[in-house]
């Protein structure tokens, strides 16, 4: 199984963010043009939050609030909940279950190196699983 910091190289280190004065619908608009459900909300390149589809849900959509005029730093998660390029799967997988969340962005120190997402693990999970079943059906068949 990897590490959290080879899932980066692999995907690379793109992280989406927006200014914590930012509309809602800024950060909306953001990641449904590349088709991700989170990102960081940063104030003076610090990591204020985080802002999710399920903080959208919760607390613009459910609430009535217009997604226009409440700045996302009202509605984003804190504190941000993260993970070291170090750790493992199984850690990651077990911090996402305990914290009800899909997303980690993944530090080192001070410095942000990427993100991330449930389905980036469980991908990698199924990867591992896979090469597993071919190296047992080798092995069976002599």
């Amino acid at each position: 199984m990897s590490t959290i910091s080879e899932i980066i190289d692999r995907k690379g280190g793109l992280v989406l963010s927006v200014d914590h004065n930012d509309s809602v619908f800024d950060a909306i608009s953001l990641m449904a043009e590349v088709n991700v459900g989170a990102v960081l909300v940063k104030k003076r390149n610090t990591i204020s939050g985080i802002f999710t589809e399920r903080d959208y849900l919760q607390k613009i959509a459910l609430a009535s609030r217009s997604s226009k005029e409440t700045p996302v730093h009202e509605v984003m998660s804190t504190p941000v909940i993260t993970a070291s390029p170090h750790d493992s799967i199984q850690t990651c997988m077990e911090t996402m279950t305990r914290c009800r969340c899909r997303h980690l962005p993944v530090v080192d120190g001070e410095e942000l190196l990427g993100i991330v997402s449930i389905g980036d693990l469980v991908k990698d999970v199924i990867s591992d699983q896979q090469s597993t079943i071919e190296q047992l059906q080798n092995y069976i068949r002599g």
